[in-house]
């Protein structure tokens, strides 16, 4: 039908620009997120991202009935419900097994692998956590939360059982993702320069820092150099 001779040009463009349901919707999801990671919510209105995206005002409302379906369905589109609770139970398979090494590699990798195929989410999240929009606290409470509690527990367990140092588990986990979330900050939000060590090798030194923090063998070597001191 495109290719007939009585089909105007306009007609063509828009027979070619004509997407399914799903498709459109993923089309204002991506665009959405392109747009308030460029702008900041503040300086995004729904007609710029409709206009980005080349639709009317109302097809985005048709897809999103309000803003804060938009905010939910760009979470969706990072991690579903049922990928957060399968991700969940390989957390608690290898708390299971007491891998505290396999544990953290396996929160860390899922955090720079996120970071290094969305960097428009995590700048749009930026944004979020600056601005005190509603979708920082979405985004804390869906993600953050589940895995922030996960590891606290996890922590004060494996202290309970003399393996880690006594310190508040809270701290600890805020040492744990702050460390590996700044790194992949630097890499892939900030253009960082230094790109000659993989992320892999990053990943195992972060680690090894963490656990060196965390085990209490450690602790009992500290104390024993103090001692020869004195």
């Amino acid at each position: 039908m495109s290719s007939s001779p009585n089909v105007s040009i306009p007609q063509r463009v828009h027979l070619r620009r004509r997407m399914s349901k799903e498709d459109r919707k993923r089309q204002l999801l991506r665009t959405a997120i392109e747009t308030f990671g460029g702008k900041g919510f503040s300086g995004t209105k729904t007609k710029d991202i409709a206009a980005a995206a080349g639709v009317s005002e109302a097809i985005v409302f048709r897809h999103f009935p309000s803003k804060e379906d938009l905010y939910h369905a760009i979470l969706d589109i990072k991690e579903t419900p049922d990928q957060t609770k399968a991700r969940l139970r390989d957390l608690e398979k290898l708390a299971g097994n007491r891998d505290d090494t396999a544990l953290f590699r396996y929160v860390g990798r899922q955090v720079l692998q996120s970071f290094r195929t969305d960097p428009a989410f995590h700048r749009l999240m930026l944004f979020a956590a600056l601005e005190g929009h509603l979708l920082a606290s979405l985004f804390r409470q869906r993600f953050g939360l589940p895995t922030g509690d996960f590891l606290r527990k996890y922590i004060a367990l494996r202290q309970s059982e003399g393996v880690f140092r006594k310190c508040d588990p809270r701290v600890a986990v805020t040492f744990c993702l702050s460390s590996i979330v700044q790194y992949a900050m630097s890499r892939y939000l900030f253009g960082g320069k230094d790109q000659t060590v993989p992320d892999e090798a990053v990943l195992e030194q972060l680690i090894e820092l963490v656990l060196g923090g965390l085990h209490k063998q450690r602790e009992k070597r500290g104390k024993g150099v103090h001692g020869n001191k004195e």
